[in-house]
């Protein structure tokens, strides 16, 4: 099977691992460990000719299902735990135009029993454009009950961006 339609968790983790001249490309530092690259897209774009707030939103949430299908959380699983975002702080920094190509990292900043908190950040040919910050909280979706981050998923994130814990 083509590592592109393989979604075991080793084979997104080895599609979201930044590559060294994605690195030099972006300007991203050693500290992000997950993400990846995408062109803006004609239906990110608003009226004034950049990427719309909205679009950054959609980036950060496509690497954050990835994220969390690498360190062992399936999507799509009304039946089990899963993350439900409750908070979400958002900082633009610079303009992104339509087929500017963009690189968006996400990693695990720190975590409790049952939340975790996530960054985010897009970074275009001039450097960061912008940087995000979510809390999450994983519960189960079909009672609303939350449930501790499981051992294999929490050892899975030390391994990844060693975070702080609580």
């Amino acid at each position: 099977m083509s590592d592109a339609l393989d979604t075991s968790p080793a084979a997104v983790r080895r599609r979201l691992t930044i590559s060294d001249s994605d690195r030099a490309a972006y300007g991203i530092p050693e500290d992000w460990q997950s993400g990846m690259a995408r062109l803006v897209e004609w239906a990110d774009v608003d009226a004034f000719a950049h990427a719309n707030h909205t679009a950054f939103l959609l980036w950060f949430e496509a690497a954050r299902n990835l994220y969390l299908e690498s360190v062992g959380i399936p999507r799509h699983a009304v039946d089990k735990p899963g993350p439900v975002m409750m908070t979400l702080t958002t900082r633009y920094l610079k303009p992104l135009a339509y087929h500017d190509p963009v690189f968006v990292t996400a990693r695990v900043k720190s975590m409790r029993r049952t939340s975790f908190v996530m960054e985010y950040a897009a970074w275009g040919k001039d450097g960061c454009a912008c940087t995000c910050e979510a809390l999450l909280v994983l519960m189960v979706n079909s009672t609303g009950e939350k449930v501790a981050i499981p051992e294999d998923v929490r050892a899975a994130i030390r391994d990844l961006d060693a975070p702080d814990e609580q």
